[in-house]
């Protein structure tokens, strides 16, 4: 997929965004400072929402209906996010409109359905990425650049566990209709796309998966959420996983293991250490390493307190994402995440929603 070059060179591309729920923060927050963005224009159907979303981060207009917004702000990108039955309509009625789609996971409901896009994508010249702002935080680059350099050895292991409690709000609100609880896996579906795309990009795996095992339950009992706990061994080819989301275990968190032939690296994305256990600090040397690592994470504690003063928290990736994909479109570059990448992720997590059964 290829962005669409103009005959002038440009320092800038017009954006609007549909949908000002919580999410919308995130993304407007770059949207509305950034040098390269002209923010023209926000959607909600609520209007006072949408009000208040122009006025905070200085938007051009905004909108209650989408086709008014598209039509009288020309924009180069739409940022699509709403909620995800939502997003096949939006997408299409974006792309059709000549714009650049950047979509909030998952992008669609199954992986048939974002290969259409991506097809509809490519027929109308224009880049479809979805969200994967994970890759872009601190801690994640920081391990990238370990793996790629070799720190761990040969990548054997990638587990992730998401512990929250996302029953506490609209997900298990039995009053509320639709939103993700409507998708094949439930509840826990709104965030597998995360631990999909960080344990492809660790394990350095594309194509279809080799195994997917284990089962989607509901152990709250709350039939609003369908499924609300998630525990699955991936194989892909040399590495396995482990994937696990949890609402009843506390506190809140989101651990990644990478572990190699060499050496291991740990952390929390919620709360950011680095812990690698390998050479030299093993065997004999071992206790040397549980000391060195204790003063890195009172560093981290330190550096974790500031961040949080600063509101540089879990989203901490998402301005540097959406400013490396905007570069790319400005400079006709390819975008940092490929179809290729977007089919992977969409099929594994159908590998495993397919474990659920709503019977």
């Amino acid at each position: 997929m290829h962005a669409v070059t103009t005959s002038e060179p440009r320092s800038r591309l017009r954006a609007a965004v549909i949908g000002c729920g919580a999410i919308a923060h995130e993304h407007l927050g770059y949207l509305g400072s950034s040098p390269i963005v002209e923010l023209a224009g926000v959607c909600d159907l609520s209007p006072a929402l949408a009000g208040f979303m122009r006025d905070k981060f200085r938007a051009g207009a905004a909108f209650t209906e989408v086709s008014a917004m598209l039509e009288a702000t020309r924009p180069d990108v739409v940022h699509v996010l709403t909620p995800p039955q939502s997003h096949v309509r939006l997408v299409e009625q974006s792309l059709a409109a000549g714009a650049h789609v950047v979509c909030e996971k998952p992008l669609a409901a199954d992986s048939p359905t974002v290969q259409t896009l991506i097809d509809r994508a490519l027929a109308t010249g224009r880049v479809l990425q979805e969200s994967r702002n994970y890759l872009y935080n601190d801690i994640v680059l920081a391990f990238t650049k370990a793996v790629r350099g070799g720190q761990v050895g040969q990548v054997l292991e990638v587990d992730l566990l998401l512990s929250l409690d996302f029953l506490k709000g609209p997900f298990g609100d039995e009053n509320l209709a639709g939103v993700a609880v409507d998708l094949s896996a439930g509840a826990v579906h709104d965030f597998l796309p995360h631990l999909a795309y960080l344990f492809l990009h660790f394990a350095g795996w594309s194509g279809d998966v080799d195994a997917v095992t284990g089962f989607l339950q509901n152990r709250s009992g709350n039939r609003r959420a369908v499924f609300d706990h998630c525990d699955v061994l991936v194989h892909a080819g040399p590495v396995r996983g482990r994937l696990r989301i949890t609402t009843d275990v506390q506190p809140d968190s989101f651990r990644l293991f990478v572990r190699g032939s060499k050496a291991t690296l740990e952390t929390d994305l919620f709360n950011p250490y680095r812990r690698l256990d390998g050479p030299p600090y093993t065997g004999k040397l071992t206790s040397v390493g549980q000391f060195r690592f204790g003063g890195q994470m009172m560093k981290s504690a330190a550096r974790n307190f500031i961040d949080k003063v600063k509101q540089h928290g879990p989203y901490q990736g998402m301005p540097r994402m959406l400013d490396a994909i905007y570069r790319a479109l400005l400079k006709g570059e390819e975008p940092p995440f490929t179809p290729a990448a977007m089919i992977d992720t969409a099929r594994l997590v159908d590998r495993i929603a397919a474990l659920g059964s709503r019977a």
